[in-house]
């Protein structure tokens, strides 16, 4: 005999409709239930038919996700993510934007297309790109953010405190005797960079540094180059800073690698930002480095993207996820 959802109904004593929601985990079965339904679905061995089912529930069982790479930030995040998914028989659809805008409208629609129940996006797009926001505004399927947010928008989001990450280095810089505190950071239309150089510059003032202007740099060229040409600047100035601060993971790699290059200047210099890789703690130059919830951040964000798709009603989600700050620097 064919193992059904009916059959399975039948041995349960329960309507169809019940035994569907009971294996969707749907809020509205009893927990006895529930588990009375699973425990009989799982010594048949049944397997749903998914086509069936999207019939019926109009869900895919499916979300889809737009990340900008695979480097291991992302990872952490993807993890979260399954984690949750995984827990709830959610299947993910992955989308790789490349830092391409344009890519990530394309994943975008890719996705929608696919009919997926919900979407989380690291969005890439830009504060002031409407293009972009008009689409996202259009869509008919929930949407989550990670890393960063679109301001004046409801979409829902979890993300780092980058401005207090930036203060807990300013912070211990401080508590170091550091007075000459430089700031590099990437040009980009994204929240997590205007948040981390308004910390900065809120934490100097906090901390009663008086501000040197000349020290916050930025540039144009993307990653690790950036660090090392803003690096080489900062320390052409008549009076360089001791302390110097990468808003990013990839920034904070090319001030070691100048540093790295340049013997000697290592000694006068302490580096510290954001992002606390492992291989950090292998570097000849000690990195103080904040390091976000990633895992975490993922996690959060499924769980607020499953809550919409099963239709639950609450306000726009506004997650600020506490980082942690790894002291290397003595």
């Amino acid at each position: 005999m064919e193992v059904n959802l009916k059959y399975i109904a039948n041995l349960a004593n329960v309507s169809v409709s019940t035994a569907s929601r009971a294996l969707r985990d749907d809020p509205r079965v009893s927990e006895e239930t529930k588990k009375r339904i699973v425990s009989i679905a799982r010594s048949l061995n049944y397997i749903p038919n998914q086509a069936a089912k999207s019939l019926v529930t109009r869900q895919t069982m499916t979300i889809g996700l737009v990340l900008p790479n695979l480097r291991s930030f992302m990872h952490d995040i993807f993890d979260g993510i399954e984690e949750i998914c995984s827990s709830k028989s959610y299947n993910i659809l992955l989308g790789v934007s490349d830092n391409d805008p344009e890519k990530e409208l394309r994943e975008m629609k890719l996705l929608v297309e696919k009919r997926v129940d919900g979407i989380i996006l690291f969005y890439i797009g830009g504060v002031y790109n409407q293009n972009s926001i008009s689409f996202l505004k259009n869509l008919k399927v929930p949407i989550v953010l990670v890393d960063r947010y679109i301001p004046n928008t409801s979409f829902d989001f979890v993300v780092s405190d980058n401005r207090g990450g930036s203060r807990m280095l300013v912070k211990h810089l401080a508590e170091l005797g550091h007075e000459k505190i430089g700031f590099i950071f990437q040009k980009e239309d994204a929240t997590t960079i205007t948040e981390r150089l308004e910390g900065f510059t809120y934490s100097i003032f906090e901390s009663g540094i008086k501000l040197n202007p000349d020290y916050i740099v930025s540039g144009e060229v993307f990653r690790t180059e950036n660090g090392y040409r803003c690096m080489k600047k900062l320390m052409s100035l008549t009076e360089p800073p001791t302390a110097v601060i990468g808003s990013t993971g990839d920034i904070t790699l090319g001030i070691v690698k100048y540093l790295l290059e340049n013997p000697g200047l290592e000694k006068d210099i302490t580096v510290a930002g954001f992002d606390d890789f492992d291989f950090l703690s292998y570097l000849k130059i000690p990195v103080t480095a904040v390091a976000q919830s990633t895992h975490e951040m993922g996690k959060r964000a499924a769980e607020i993207l499953l809550d919409r798709i099963t239709g639950k009603k609450f306000q726009q989600q506004k997650v600020f996820l506490e980082p942690t700050l790894v002291k290397r620097s003595i």
